[in-house]
């Protein structure tokens, strides 16, 4: 169906270009007799016209420019008394009017009248001036005075004789019920444009309204009969048949495509649908295999039948295995593009299969079209949330190769490398990472980039470096709470600077009040600085709620010395005694084994 969209166009939006295509000519274009004398010496007296000319060209221009920067009440007033020095100017006029029924209410009817007149005699005053007959005609249909808006298109198509033009008279035709006049009008388009599909349905679509089959039947086989050699055509009139109830002569057309090409992707999903309509399943089934398993179909034609395969099958929560077997079979194949594949990823997604089988998915996808980010992004996320680290090093490793630009792959392969044990590569991926930081990169991103580089920079030995990166990472992201908690914890440690320790500890503390971590490295530097009992309340914090792992050995460690300052030696040992238990780490059993015998830190 011909999608003509009508021309309801928002009045106001065309008030400027209506003016300053007005073909009206000023007055004070025209100099007045006698004003000029090639005699010296002689003064000439200025006409009162001339001068009344000018003085409206003023006013006028001066009401555009306030309407440009919104000053709308001064607008008005400029081009009333504009209007009461030349009333016939028809610009003003048209702009006076376009300012009443743009910025009149619904209830302001006084404001509309007027505005509609003033229209009227805009129109009137400047009857060559299309620009005004397009805005009167868009009121009108927005008035849903059809008769007079076509009236008025006419007119101007006897001018500009347009497609736009064109389509907005079918418009208006049928949707004042007057089909006879859009038929006229779609051939007046067509003796312009030439027979086209959307026209041709546009016209089946009109006669139909109609209830005129045989002449809506036959706007399609003069499609056909005009492009004999485009059996698109053909398919297309098979479908009209099929929609309204004529399966019979439908089957045949798509058959006798078939005929005369075998591999007609129309035809071949034309038939497929026709089948499921007709609920001959085995038909459909079989011929399905055929369209999607044939090296020659056409790849958009073998997608779309198997869309719609798996989409039905969703639908019915069928059994998925015939599905599966088919996406199998087409995929074995060598494919010109990722489409099947995503397909068949999103029916995993869609089914609610298992994640080993959306992995497979996801991996097959990648192997067509390794460039792929947004798969490789989603791949990747899985594999984090699996915590198979060696994955995802390899994952983001490949994924650089094909878009170095992507930092999300260096973060990531650094951090699966660092967790690896692989400082030293982690270290490098970083630094490569971060080369390509830029003013584009996200803020977030970089920061966390940076961070990381901090944190394996330090556990590396190279301190200095890692202050440079923690600053560095500040920089892009001042709130990053995982950076302000390190940064500080790693001062803290080496014993420097405990007031800056302090201050960025305290930040992230406030970004993230019930963090554990954030609370131990707070409580910790307060200790460092022999604020015991301040050190103890935040400590307590920490371990509310905080369980038995190994990561929290330190905390449990933290606590014990904490405990010991503040006079409590046997909550303290206690403390330790837990640590001691959690810890894997050989040289922090030692320190506090040593805490525990000799109960003291």
């Amino acid at each position: 169906m011909l999608r003509i969209l009508p021309l309801l166009l928002t009045l106001y939006g065309v008030c400027l270009l209506a003016s300053c295509g007005s073909q009206r000519t000023s007055q004070s274009s025209v100099a007045p007799l006698g004003a000029t004398s090639p005699k010296k010496g002689i003064v000439v007296p200025i006409s009162e016209e001339f001068v009344r000319s000018r003085r409206f060209n003023e006013l006028f221009l001066e009401a555009i420019r306030q309407k440009e920067k919104g000053n709308y009440d001064a607008a008005y007033e400029l081009l009333a008394e504009g209007l009461r020095r030349h009333p016939d100017a028809s610009e003003a006029v048209y702009e006076m009017a376009m300012l009443k029924l743009s910025f009149s209410t619904f209830s302001d009817t006084l404001s509309r009248h007027e505005g509609d007149s003033l229209l009227r005699r805009a129109v009137a005053l400047e009857p060559d001036n299309l620009y005004y007959k397009e805005t009167l005609a868009t009121f009108f249909a927005n008035r849903a005075q059809y008769r007079e808006a076509i009236q008025l298109y006419e007119d101007i198509a006897e001018v500009r004789l347009t497609y736009e033009t064109l389509a907005t008279l079918i418009w208006l035709y049928k949707t004042n019920g007057d089909y006879a006049g859009a038929i006229r009008t779609i051939e007046r388009l067509e003796r312009i444009d030439g027979k086209s599909e959307l026209l041709s349905m546009e016209k089946f679509q009109t006669y139909w309204a109609m209830k005129d089959g045989e002449h809506a039947f036959q706007a399609i086989e003069d499609l056909c009969a005009e492009y004999p050699l485009d059996l698109r055509y053909r398919v297309l009139l098979g479908d009209i048949y099929e929609q309204y109830g004529y399966h019979e002569r439908a089957l045949d057309i798509y058959r006798d495509v078939l005929t005369a090409e075998p591999d007609n992707s129309y035809a071949q999903i034309s038939l497929l649908a026709y089948y499921k309509t007709a609920g001959a399943d085995s038909l459909y089934t079989d011929y399905l295999r055929r369209v999607v398993l044939n090296p020659h179909t056409q790849s958009s034609a073998r997608l779309e039948a198997m869309r719609s395969y798996a989409v039905d099958n969703i639908k019915a929560h069928a059994d998925s295995m015939p599905v599966i077997r088919l996406f199998h079979e087409a995929l074995q194949a060598p494919q010109e593009n990722r489409d099947m594949a995503e397909l068949y990823t999103y029916y995993v997604v869609e089914r609610k299969m298992p994640q080993d089988t959306l992995l497979t998915a996801l991996n097959r996808m990648l192997r067509i079209e390794p460039d792929y980010t947004k798969a490789r992004l989603q791949l990747l996320q899985m594999l984090i949330q699996r915590r198979d680290m060696a994955a995802v090093a390899e994952i983001c490793r490949e994924g650089i190769l094909y878009e170095p630009s992507e930092i999300t792959y260096y973060y990531y392969q650094g951090t699966a490398l660092y967790q690896l044990g692989q400082d030293t590569q982690a270290i490098k991926v970083l630094q490569k990472g971060v080369e390509r930081i830029d003013e584009n990169t996200d803020k977030l991103l970089a920061s966390d980039v940076y961070a990381l580089l901090g944190d394996v920079l330090h556990d590396h030995g190279l301190k200095e470096e890692a202050y440079l990166a923690y600053d560095r990472s500040l920089n892009h992201n001042a709130t990053n709470g995982l950076c302000l908690n390190n940064y500080a914890y790693f001062l803290s440690l080496s014993g420097r600077n405990l007031d800056k320790a302090e201050e960025m500890s305290r930040r992230a503390v406030d970004l993230q009040s019930s963090e554990p971590s954030f609370l131990d490295t707070y409580a910790w530097i307060l200790y460092l600085k022999k604020q015991y009992e301040q050190a103890r309340i935040y400590i307590d914090e920490a371990l509310r709620d905080l369980t038995d792992t190994p990561e929290n050995a330190s905390i449990f460690d933290h606590a014990g010395d904490i405990y010991y300052r503040c006079g409590k030696k046997a909550e303290a040992l206690m403390f330790w005694k837990r640590a001691l238990r959690l810890s894997a780490n050989k040289d922090a059993q030692r320190k506090i084994q040593r805490k525990v015998w000799r109960k003291r830190p």
